[in-house]
């Protein structure tokens, strides 16, 4: 059996803390925030340029959005290729971000 070292142990000592801590940190106000988002009803199949079209007619602005869930990998899909396409549907969740009043928003469907 293989011990841990004394850097490796106070390592691992304050990642423990820091985990601990992230909870109570976020509650008050700490490092950890939602992003704002806005959520849009769709009704049927919708596309992409649709989705834009009353996001913009609602004032939003620089509308991008993508038909792939973000991942570790790829936490933002929207910023990686063509977007708002007349062809890939609106997906139930996350289709991307807009701006509106100067901030960035999410952008969550709820497909009916």
């Amino acid at each position: 059996m293989k011990l841990l070292s004394l850097s490796a142990l106070s390592a691992l000592s304050l990642a423990s803390v820091l985990v601990g801590a992230a909870p109570a940190m976020a509650a008050q106000g700490g490092f950890v925030t939602a992003a704002p988002r806005v959520t849009v009803t769709v009704q049927g199949v919708e596309s992409q340029a649709q989705l834009a079209a009353q996001l913009s007619a609602r004032g939003y602005s620089n509308v991008s959005l993508s038909g792939t869930v973000p991942s570790l990998a790829n936490p933002h899909p929207e910023l990686s290729g063509v977007t708002n396409q007349a062809s890939t549907p609106v997906q139930n969740g996350w289709n991307g971000t807009a701006q509106k009043d100067g901030q960035i928003v999410q952008v969550y469907a709820a497909t009916r």
